[in-house]
């Protein structure tokens, strides 16, 4: 028997993936995981449709492992097929799943409009592309000899952490960032930032693909002088006929950026001040607003145990009173391990060993406080640190006020400096890694609400993904509960659609994000944590919204 003919290109590495992209025509490319192969499932309707479409050769097909070639490690460890659709060299449009209706319905669309533009019965459309790192919006938008522009680093980017990468081309162009947000775009703010591409083929596919991660905003600023921020088309036309010597005008506008052009091919222009205005406000609602020139800065407060077991009430109204925010706040007992680490410094002074003692005695309250010039007003407040000096010379200090008579040290500690703070914190709150979940009834009604609370609360999300869990991924998961009455409908509730999964990444995440999910039963959380996530989207204990690493 003769053997069957390969229509589907084989594509392992990043040079065969540069180069089946010049591929004329229509290419759909099955995207597969090392571990699982190609989808099998759509090999005879592809043949099928190779078939009916062959006698102008227009319609081609590939396999690419996402596993080997850079381009495509934002669709590594998915657990479902992607078929990705190429038209004159660019993916314009995705299909997730072996939706056989839909793949054919989507191929035979866009072999009909190729034809028709290589007959010359119409243009050939300008259509965003998946692989664009970020979209910039022009705005003639000028405040005191200044232009703005807002700029959309899409998701791709994002996951396969390019963003200081892109922001270094940027500022390397002569631009300056003048404000930096990390957002996850709700469909309707999707729809219309890119309005002028409704009635483009792939559209809902470009809305599905940049809700699919976290988009980092950016406003992109230029002086007047430099004829401000160029019209990012004229870039385009510019590099394809790029003269041998640039005007001077020209070559200030351009200032480096064609040499990035693989880097920087927008897919949208607009020009209007209204929209400026208004994605300014929307993104950046303090932009613009005059700079006070006041600092706001973080440092790091110590109660210790003898004060925090009598007078803890007193002492955190005191600290409110004074205009300090805290930030972050635990309470430990420190081993004298971490007492001799943090007060290294103090090891060979005769107090040290009463201050050992004190510190390991009980649990300390290890605050961040934050407000306009922190670490200088804390220090104010706290007074000289001999007990007797402070209470001659400042009466009214906290610690005159909260010496302890039976303890020759005083009782509260504060950074000496900015630079102090910063290390002090990090001691105390070090950067940490937890898994977050939004579980599947949350995901339907209030995904882009919970993220934006995430945001809110300053985690960087450093992985995430959408992913239907299996029955036995969730038995895995809620192990520890295996047994109890109300496991099985537990599981049931985690299996019941895709659930969001992420890495939370920030000083003391995991603490942080435990708060911000709330009290696990979302009645309670109504009752003591009214702004937390269970209080407002959950559902009922087991359909409580959230879910996080309890260490």
């Amino acid at each position: 028997k003769g053997q069957p003919v390969i229509f589907q290109v084989s594509v392992t590495n990043q040079n065969q993936w540069d180069e089946v992209l010049l591929t004329k025509g229509v290419l759909v490319i099955d995207v597969y995981q090392a571990w699982c192969g190609p989808c099998k499932a759509v090999v005879n309707l592809f043949r099928k449709l190779k078939n009916e479409f062959s006698e102008d050769d227009l319609l081609h097909f590939a396999v690419a492992e996402a596993d080997s070639i850079v381009t495509l490690k934002p669709f590594r460890n998915k657990c479902e097929p992607v078929f990705l659709f190429c038209v004159d060299g660019k993916i314009i449009s995705i299909v997730r799943g072996a939706n056989a209706p839909l793949l054919s319905k989507k191929i035979t669309e866009l072999v009909e409009e190729e034809r028709k533009v290589l007959a010359g019965e119409k243009e050939r459309p300008e259509l965003c592309t998946y692989f664009t790192l970020f979209t910039i919006f022009f705005h003639p938008f000028p405040t005191e000899g200044v232009r703005y522009s807002v700029a959309i680093i899409k998701p791709d980017a994002v996951l396969e952490g390019r963003v200081e990468e892109i922001k270094k081309k940027i500022t390397d162009a002569g631009f300056s960032i003048a404000a930096t947000e990390e957002k996850l775009l709700t469909e309707e703010q999707i729809r219309v930032f890119y309005a002028q591409n409704t009635e483009q083929p792939n559209f809902d596919d470009f809305v599905q693909f940049m809700m699919s991660g976290p988009c980092h905003i950016l406003v992109i600023a230029k002086k007047e002088s430099t004829k401000a921020i160029p019209h990012w088309k004229d870039l385009s036309e510019s590099s394809e006929n790029e003269p041998d010597e640039l005007e001077p005008q020209k070559q200030d506008r351009l200032d480096g950026i064609l040499e990035n052009e693989d880097l920087l091919n927008f897919c949208d222009v607009q020009d209007s001040i209204e929209d400026a205005s208004r994605q300014l406000a929307f993104f950046f609602p303090n932009f613009g607003k005059q700079n006070t020139g006041q600092n706001v800065e973080r440092t790091l407060a110590l109660i210790r145990p003898l004060l925090l077991k009598e007078r803890r009430d007193s002492i955190m109204q005191r600290i409110m009173d004074d205009g300090f925010k805290i930030a972050m706040q635990k309470e430990i007992v420190l081993s004298e391990e971490q007492v001799r680490q943090f007060y290294k410094e103090h090891e060979n002074e005769d107090y040290f060993p009463v201050l050992l003692e004190q510190m390991t005695s009980g649990p300390t309250l290890v605050l961040a406080l934050t407000r306009v010039n922190a670490v200088e007003r804390w220090r104010e407040l706290l007074g000289p640190k001999i007990v007797e000096e402070a209470k001659t010379k400042n009466p009214t200090s906290l610690r005159a006020e909260y010496a302890v008579d039976s303890v020759p040290l005083d009782q509260l500690h504060g950074s000496s400096s900015p630079g102090d703070a910063q290390k002090e914190l990090e001691f105390f709150f070090p950067q940490e890694h937890t898994l977050a979940l939004i579980k599947p009834d949350a995901v339907k009604e209030h995904k882009g609400d919970i993220m934006q609370k995430v945001k809110d609360a300053g985690f960087a999300i450093s992985k995430i993904k959408e992913a239907a869990l299996t029955r036995e991924m969730a038995m895995q998961f809620y192990k520890d509960h295996e047994g109890k009455p109300f496991f099985e409908s537990l599981v049931t509730c985690m299996t019941a659609g895709p659930s969001v999964v992420m890495v939370l990444t920030k000083e003391n995440a995991v603490e942080e994000w435990r708060q911000l999910m709330g009290p696990t039963d979302p009645e309670i959380a109504k009752l003591t944590s009214p702004e937390s996530i269970r209080a407002q989207f959950a559902q009922d204990i087991l359909s409580n919204a959230v879910h996080g690493s309890s260490n």
